[in-house]
């Protein structure tokens, strides 16, 4: 069976997504909400069913299969789900479409970096310091300062580049022992 696109995926789950409250003309990962830049969305107020459908064709999200196709899962709308690859390789390989929808349903963007953000932290033994790097973190005149020494890395689970967390931590550690 041909693999639907990544436009019939969305157009087969619009209603179970607008009860969850993604905007469809903001594609992002449906596990972890996370956005996927500016680049995706339709900024069309005036944009047809059929403009907000194709759209997603174009999205760096990967067709997920619910019950995976050891267990006999197809490769039906039904049973596809669309997710960034972090999510899509932390997914659960199940038997259980409700076990994979639960999962799912508790999946979020902002606490997975938050661990990002802690693994830092342990990564440079910074958790002495949390008061000082929050307030370096806070700093807008510092942070653009990082930024502009930090090189964009090409992001292999999620496409496209990005400054990484590290980056950043990197230097917040460097300023800290110039403080010293």
């Amino acid at each position: 069976m041909t693999m639907p696109t990544k436009a019939q995926i969305f157009e087969h789950w619009m209603d179970w997504l607008d009860k969850r409250g993604l905007d469809w003309g903001e594609p992002c990962c449906w596990a972890c909400k996370r956005h996927f830049d500016v680049k995706y969305d339709l900024n069309k107020p005036t944009a047809k069913r059929v403009d907000i459908i194709s759209n997603w064709d174009s999205v760096p999200l990967q067709r997920c299969h619910i019950i995976a196709r050891q267990f006999g899962g197809e490769n039906v709308p039904d049973n596809l789900f669309l997710m960034c690859k972090s999510c899509h390789d932390r997914a659960p390989n199940t038997k259980s479409r409700e076990s994979f929808l639960d999962w799912v349903e508790k999946q979020d963007y902002t606490s997975l970096v938050q661990e990002d953000i802690m693994r830092e932290l342990r990564n440079f033994e910074l958790f002495d310091r949390i008061v000082d790097v929050g307030e370096m973190l806070a700093d807008k005149e510092l942070m653009k300062r990082f930024f502009s020494n930090s090189g964009f890395h090409m992001n292999q689970a999620r496409g496209g580049s990005e400054i990484t967390l590290s980056s950043i931590f990197v230097q917040i550690a460097e300023e800290l022992k110039r403080r010293k």
